[in-house]
């Protein structure tokens, strides 16, 4: 990650990072709490602790390797395709509801479960961050949005938790973003791949201005509609809650 480079409108694609990682993990707050409560009290914190610090190593390793993505074309078609594809799953409601079973468990067995949980987790988010910086000096981006982004989870997990269930179209407006974001990382294989095969005809990639103006239509208009579908918490919610406040809560 050496050559990096800095630009004050940097801020904002953190700030868009930041805000993607929390809505999309936050749901995986409940299942990394169903996997904490196994154990006991006193080891539930350093548990998570080490899941943290897991999720830290994880993405720099993810997002460093990520950085080939920015000079393979056919690798940003894959990443592409995952993403749109990953948003329209969602989007539909076919995708299964990722379940922890409640089992006891070992100390270091639970913090197995919770690292493997949480590299399926960052997948969607560290491809999304690398989509949208598009220039391997930018890396540092992706990472400080990330690291950003876990540690808001941490400290704020049942907040998020309670935001998706009053406003529960966040979550679709979160994968809303995620389906632009692969939209535009595919036109970004379309001008590499012409660059480096077709010179005379190279496809141009899609300009920031339409990039950016389908990313604020998506979220301001998907958090206006979001508010307007507001709903009350049902009593399924209202447990999963009380179980993450147990959990994440006691041990702040």
């Amino acid at each position: 990650m050496l050559g990096q480079v800095f630009r004050i409108d940097d801020l904002a694609v953190v700030a868009v990072l930041v805000g993607l990682e929390a809505l999309l993990s936050a749901d995986n707050a409940l299942v990394l709490a169903i996997m904490a409560r196994r154990l006991p009290k006193k080891l539930q914190k350093k548990a998570l602790l080490y899941g943290l610090g897991g999720a830290f190593i994880f993405r720099l390793i993810a997002i460093v390797l990520a950085g080939t993505i920015l000079r393979l074309w056919w690798l940003q078609g894959i990443g592409a395709l995952y993403l749109v594809l990953l948003a329209g799953k969602h989007l539909a409601g076919s995708e299964d509801e990722i379940k922890a079973k409640e089992q006891t468990g070992g100390f270091w067995k639970t913090v197995i479960a919770i690292e493997i949980a949480d590299i399926a987790f960052a997948i969607d988010s560290v491809l999304a961050g690398v989509a949208m910086v598009k220039h391997t000096e930018k890396l540092w981006v992706v990472y400080t949005g990330a690291m950003i982004g876990i540690i808001l989870l941490r400290l704020a997990s049942l907040a998020f938790i309670r935001l998706l269930h009053l406003y529960p179209f966040l979550e679709k407006v979160a994968y809303l973003l995620v389906g632009w974001v692969g939209v535009e990382l595919g036109f970004l294989c379309a001008h590499n791949y012409s660059l480096l095969n077709r010179p005379d005809q190279v496809l141009t990639e899609m300009s920031p201005l339409v990039f950016w103006g389908g990313m604020g239509i998506i979220g301001i208009g998907g958090s206006i509609l979001a508010v307007v579908r507001r709903e009350k918490p049902s009593a399924e919610e209202m447990r999963e809650e009380a179980l993450v406040e147990e959990v994440f809560g006691s041990n702040g």
